[in-house]
Formats: structure tokens, C-alpha cells, sequence
């Protein structure tokens, strides 16, 4: 196996050129994946048409999955996607087109706005894996930032503030934002809100980043004003051109990248129009391997 590495942008994300994802990851594939993310953070596998169990076992072959919470629904009978994924697509379980009113309708839409995967959940995640199975013909793109140089560059004033704070995140904020308005108690209770803190540094890399995005609701301890204020702040400085990588997808492409170090947003498309299936995993920095809805409690490995 020749693997190579060709660099996406100036600061971070490249493509990792030469992976054969149908057959088993040999151990020269993981140590070259895992090098590759500590340096470039967003990694993608071109033409990698996979099936579900393929993904699956990719990905497990660098931590636990993340499994899907069930958010106070009651588990679906029929899934069109294997249970252990999630499913970013337009298309319900017969692959027609969602109604507008589906909660998936206002997650996609709420996935337009920069933000880390998963940060309202109780298990530190690390990675998400999204493979392009099915693709409109235009637009669609996902555009990704590096926290890391954002954090590098950011002022000192802002950089001395965002060292103690913390900020908690909440899954119903920006769904609800996105017009989903049947949000129940028991919904509520399954996606409570979590804390993050706001600085951390990446163990891989050993580089400091900020864990931001839209799904933070507000600073800790903090008035309210001055915590959304310093929030969209953060949030501003990291959308400039200089920090963004737009993805533009090819059929095939497995793109990885980092939830502790990155954000990204996808961008609109005809979701009446024309079918999008991508088809994602999720991987926590440790176990269990359970879905976070009942991670609640669990402590970190002594």
C-alpha cells in the first residue's frame, strides 16, 4: 500500500491519496490516518464508494462510535441507514423525499450554521466520518474552519477571556432556531444541556483550539448579554475567509475531521429537488460504546 498526503489549503486539510477502504484497515493505514488528522484535522479518502459496514468498521478502528440518541423518540422500526450512523440525508426510509415538517428538514438546515458535531453531548466526541453515497448536481458544499489557527490569531484581550470560560451547549438551540417547533418535555430531558470548556488543547497535536459554534447557548457564570456578546465574537473572528476550507464533494469522497478542533456548516441545496444521501459516523475520545442520550452520568476512564 502507497499512501500519500496532498495539502487542501494553506493551514490545515488534505487528502489522503491511495486507501483501499473496502478491505479491513491494516495497521499502516490507521498510523498514516491518525497522523495525518493530528496535523491536518479535515482528511479526505477519495473514491471510496462504501457500504455501511464498511464505514463502520473504518471507523472503529479508531474509537468508539457515538451512537445515535434517540432524543425522546421512540426507536424507529425501520431504519433506511444501519442504526450505529446517522443519517444526513434528504430522504426518508423508503428514499423519497422528507416532508417539510421533519425534524431532519430543521437538523439539515441547522447544519448550515458553523458548529461541532455533537457538542451538546455528554461523551467527549473526537471524529466524525461522512461518506457521499448520493449527490445533488450542484451546490452542497461543507465548509470547514480550523480552531486551531483561529485560537493562534486570536486577539489577546479575547484569548485571555476565552482561557477560563465555559459554555454550554444545547441540541433543541439550533434545531429550534431551524423552525422545529415540537419540541416536547421529554425531548427536553433526553438532549439536556451540557458545559464544554471554551479552550482546550488537542492531545494528538498538542495545539490549543476553541470549542465554539452555534450550538453554544451561553457562558457560564457570566451575564447573559456579555456571554452571547463574547460568543459571537469568537464566532465571528473564526468565519473569516483566511480560517475556511469549502469542500466541494466528489462521489466517493470519506471526508474525517476532528470535532475538538474544527467547525463546519453545509450549505443549501433543493432539498425538494434533488437527493442527497451522506451517511455519517461519529467516534468519542473514549467509551462506552452507547448512544449519548444515555451517556448521561458516565464518568471518564481513571
Amino acid at each position: 500500500m502507497t499512501l500519500t498526503i496532498n495539502p487542501l489549503h494553506r493551514l490545515f486539510g488534505a487528502e489522503l491519496i491511495g486507501a483501499n477502504l473496502h478491505q479491513p484497515p491494516a495497521p499502516e493505514l490507521i498510523a498514516a490516518v491518525n497522523e495525518a488528522m493530528a496535523k491536518y484535522a479535515v482528511v479526505v479518502l477519495r473514491d471510496q464508494l462504501i457500504t455501511d459496514d464498511e464505514q463502520i468498521r473504518f471507523s472503529r478502528a479508531f474509537g468508539p462510535l457515538e451512537l445515535p440518541p434517540h432524543m425522546g423518540f421512540k426507536p424507529a422500526v425501520r431504519r433506511r441507514v444501519r442504526p450505529e450512523m446517522y443519517d444526513v440525508s434528504n430522504l426518508d426510509d423508503d428514499g423519497n423525499f422528507l416532508p417539510p415538517e421533519s425534524l431532519r428538514h430543521a437538523s439539515n438546515r441547522a447544519n448550515e450554521e458553523f458548529h461541532t458535531d455533537s457538542s451538546f453531548n455528554s461523551l467527549p466526541t473526537k471524529w466524525s466520518l461522512l461518506s457521499a453515497r448520493v449527490l445533488p448536481p450542484v451546490r452542497g458544499d461543507t465548509l470547514y474552519i480550523d480552531t486551531r489557527a483561529v485560537y493562534d490569531a486570536l486577539p489577546a484581550d479575547l484569548k485571555a477571556r476565552a482561557h477560563d470560560a465555559v459554555a454550554e451547549h444545547y441540541f433543541w438551540k439550533t434545531r429550534g432556531r431551524a423552525g422545529y417547533t415540537e419540541i416536547t418535555d421529554a425531548m427536553r430531558s433526553a438532549m439536556p444541556p451540557v458545559p464544554q470548556k471554551i479552550v482546550r488543547v488537542i492531545p494528538e497535536s498538542g495545539r490549543t483550539a476553541l470549542l465554539i459554534g452555534n450550538h453554544a447557548t451561553h457562558v457560564i457564570g457570566w451575564p447573559i448579554d456579555e456571554g452571547l456578546q463574547f460568543l459571537k465574537q469568537l464566532n465571528d473572528f473564526a468565519a473569516q475567509p483566511q480560517f475556511i476550507y469549502t469542500h466541494k464533494w466528489r462521489l466517493g469522497d470519506l471526508v474525517i475531521w476532528d470535532n475538538r478542533c474544527t467547525l463546519h456548516r453545509a450549505t443549501g441545496y433543493d432539498v425538494f429537488e434533488h437527493k442527497r444521501d451522506l451517511r455519517r459516523t461519529t467516534i468519542n475520545e473514549y467509551g462506552p460504546e452507547i448512544s449519548s442520550t444515555d451517556a448521561l452520568g458516565v464518568a471518564p476512564p481513571a
